[in-house]
């Protein structure tokens, strides 16, 4: 019975060190450790071992305005085409491992229980801006009767209906990284001088994640959440605690793999890839409450951050690719029957004569088909969020949080329409191409099959046809538990 109680102290005193180590770091620089001794107060006590679990549940809603650019007589206007909505609820659950000393193992698992976009006809107009008419015909401003120039809508989608996309679910993408603190002035803590000269207790942090494409690829015509790509994602991190308040900095750097899903079409294809992206985090953690008793660890911490995302040029699944999954008279017609409403899907050119030779994403093969995966334009997003984490009880730290951003806006549609390569010289007398491969003209001849990205669009990609997000806010809450052994 003596031995029992014994090995039941010693296990707890394991516990509250390491929930009293995480007390002494901010969130993002907190590391859990093993094979260790810390201090609890001005008691010293043994750390062999350290694992938390955190479940949470997250919702992600996103609101944006799809505009298409029309040229209509040289002048490039935006019209307002669909409003766009997205929500996302998923089921995180976290596990971190302390290896040794500040080394952790820690892996991510993301569970989908509904990821659902809608679009609803966007009939907002401004002196500045033109709208198309459920009608399918354009209005200008100041004039309520419908144009003679016609612009072709994207979908037979009347005011009052809201459209729908695929209802997607399922296992998202895991992610598996490590997590070291090289620095860590709480291993030098002198328990007789705490603060001495004021000068805290600094940690840095640095950090490896992979994200593997564990989720089936999300795509037209099928319900599947995973990005299709595999992610490196470093991090480094930095804190310096000075008595209840904790401020901090953290830089992230993402660089997307695309796996076989982003098809490589040959050498005039500008991207394939996702794009990189970069963030920076500038927080402060307030501690108004906090209890290190060896016996009982308890604390309350609020987490204030801003922070600041570049999202570079790339190619992803498109906002308004679930839609077109959704408009079954075009997706899968021949192309002599396509109604005239699905002609903008094609991105038909001609090599000679108006045979169809191409579609957006290189698909074309007498029928219409399509991937969803389109080039967009670099953005920067800037956003500030709010945590909340309470350690009531021994071991559970109940966790809450709401962030919010803005997106510059950005084109959507965004292929390059080709390479220079040869220099055209005209047609033959049987009207096929002639060229010189010795040398370039400067011009992308998007004719030339030599020339012309397989992954252009004429009806989304060109000038005057290209698809823009603007006004875009995003919104992400959570809530969970960390439950620490």
């Amino acid at each position: 019975m003596v031995r029992n109680v014994k090995n039941l102290a010693i296990l707890a005193a394991m516990c509250g060190a390491m929930t009293a180590g995480e007390a002494m770091a901010a969130d993002v620089t907190d590391v859990l450790d093993a094979a260790d001794e810390v201090y609890l107060g001005s008691e010293k006590v043994s750390d062999p071992f350290d694992i938390s679990l955190t479940p949470k549940f997250v919702q992600r809603l996103e609101w944006a305005k799809l505009k298409r650019e029309y040229n209509q007589a040289g002048a490039i206007r935006l019209l307002n085409e669909l409003e766009y909505g997205r929500t996302i609820n998923e089921f995180d659950i976290d596990l971190e491992i302390g290896m040794y000393h500040d080394l952790a193992f820690r892996m991510h698992l993301p569970i989908i229980i509904s990821d659902q976009s809608s679009y609803k006809f966007d009939t907002s107009s401004d002196d500045q801006q033109y709208h198309i008419s459920p009608d399918n015909s354009y209005l200008a401003p100041g004039n309520p009767q419908p144009g003679t120039d016609r612009a072709n809508q994207f979908f037979k989608l009347e005011a009052d209906q809201t459209l729908k996309g695929k209802k997607r679910s399922g296992l998202g993408d895991i992610g598996f990284g490590i997590a070291w603190s090289p620095y860590n002035t709480e291993r030098h803590f002198i328990p007789e001088r705490p603060w001495e000269n004021n000068t805290g207790r600094s940690t840095v942090t640095l950090a490896f994640d992979y994200f593997a494409p564990t989720g089936s690829t999300r795509g037209i015509g099928n319900s599947n959440v995973g990005s299709g790509a595999h992610e490196l994602l470093f991090t480094v991190a930095a804190s310096h605690r000075f008595s209840f308040v904790d401020p901090y900095i953290r830089l992230q750097y993402g660089l997307p793999i695309g796996t076989d899903d982003y098809k490589d079409y040959g050498s005039n294809q500008a991207r394939v890839d996702p794009g990189m992206w970069g963030r920076i985090d500038l927080g402060i953690e307030f501690i108004p409450y906090e209890s290190i008793d060896v016996k009982f660890q308890r604390f309350v911490k609020i987490d204030l951050r801003g922070y600041f995302k570049y999202n570079a040029e790339g190619r992803r699944y498109m906002e308004l690719s679930d839609a077109l999954g959704t408009n079954d008279e075009c997706m899968g017609a021949e192309a002599s029957n396509l109604p005239s409403h699905c002609q903008w899907m094609a991105g038909k050119w001609s090599n000679a004569g108006d045979q169809w030779q191409e579609l957006a994403n290189g698909t074309y093969n007498g029928v219409l088909k399509e991937d969803g995966l389109y080039d967009y334009e670099g953005y920067a997003a800037v956003g500030g969020a709010l945590n909340l984490s309470i350690m009531p009880i021994q071991y559970v730290t109940i966790i809450a949080g709401v962030a919010a951003d803005y997106e510059q806006n950005h084109f959507v549609t965004f292929t390059k329409i080709g390479k220079d390569r040869v220099t055209y010289q005209g047609l033959d007398s049987s009207g096929n191409p002639q060229i010189d491969d010795t040398q370039k003209d400067g011009v992308v001849t998007d004719s030339l099959v030599q020339e012309r990205s397989p992954t252009f669009s004429d009806s989304l990609d060109r000038v005057g046809q290209r698809i823009k997000r603007v006004e875009s806010v995003n919104l992400e809450w959570f809530v969970g538990l960390k439950l620490q052994y």
